[in-house]
């Protein structure tokens, strides 16, 4: 069995992420700088890395009905099933700082986990001293349209919205 934390996998799981996340979403909304794209995209490469190791395969040869099974079961299924990418205590966790001193947080799939299970401030009101709330800052610079203001981790909200873009991409192909 391949390392599940393999440069060339993970570099596989993430493109393949990336093009079903574009089959969602209109491609000027699929960059670094989209908090949804990027969250979505994790979730696929987190799952597909997962799901490549069990079978001994590359993620680009992990079916799509698989894919999608194993995001249609929920967010804590996926937590289950990215215990052999970042361990059982990551897999559980919420919003660890990778400052920390986390093992492995320099590692690709587990740093992209410690993003998916990072907590989103609420905003801030926007009567605060007169001044308006610093948007931008609230999502680490990024633009968010889903459940914005809502600061659960993005595994949580996000897992359907993976399904979502699973089915979407399977029912072009």
């Amino acid at each position: 069995m391949t390392s599940p934390h393999a440069a060339d996998g993970w570099n596989q799981a993430l493109a393949r992420a990336g093009q079903i996340t574009a089959s969602l979403q209109p491609s000027a909304l699929c960059t670094e700088r989209h908090w949804d794209f990027v969250g979505i995209r994790g979730v696929l490469a987190v799952v597909l890395q997962a799901l490549a190791y069990q079978t001994d395969r590359s993620p680009q040869d992990v079916p799509g009905e698989a894919l999608l099974w194993h995001c249609e079961q929920g967010a804590g299924h996926v937590r289950d099933l990215v215990v052999p990418l970042v361990g059982g205590q990551l897999a559980h966790s919420i919003d660890v700082d990778p400052e920390a001193g986390v093992p492995a947080a320099g590692d690709p799939p587990v740093a992209t986990w410690l993003w998916l299970t990072r907590l989103w401030p609420p905003p801030v009101p926007d009567d605060v001293d007169g001044l308006p709330p610093p948007r931008g800052r609230r999502h680490g610079g990024m633009i968010r349209g889903i459940a914005r203001g809502h600061p659960g981790a993005a595994v949580d909200l996000l897992t359907g919205w993976a399904a979502d873009a699973v089915r979407a991409s399977v029912s072009d192909a």
